[in-house]
């Protein structure tokens, strides 16, 4: 079984010296992951990689982890 969180990732690249905003969308977890999880991998299709939590307020804010995740599965820990 799984459930939704919904999180926002915080932009990683500057597009003409600008942050581009935000995007929040719903993710997947498995039930055994309980509350908001630390560390995100490839947690969606148009974010791979690994994110870390860095706070939020009803929405979990993730930002990207420098390093790249060896496999193509979402995970959370």
């Amino acid at each position: 079984m799984t459930r939704s969180l919904r999180v926002e990732f915080l932009p990683t690249d500057l597009v003409d010296g600008v942050a581009p905003e935000t995007q929040v969308h719903d993710i997947s977890l498995p039930d055994s992951v309980a509350g908001v999880p630390e560390i995100l991998e490839n947690p969606h299709v148009d974010f791979p990689g690994t994110w870390s939590l860095v706070g939020g307020d009803g929405v979990a804010r993730y930002q990207r982890v420098e390093r790249i995740a060896e496999t193509s599965e979402t995970v959370a820990g």
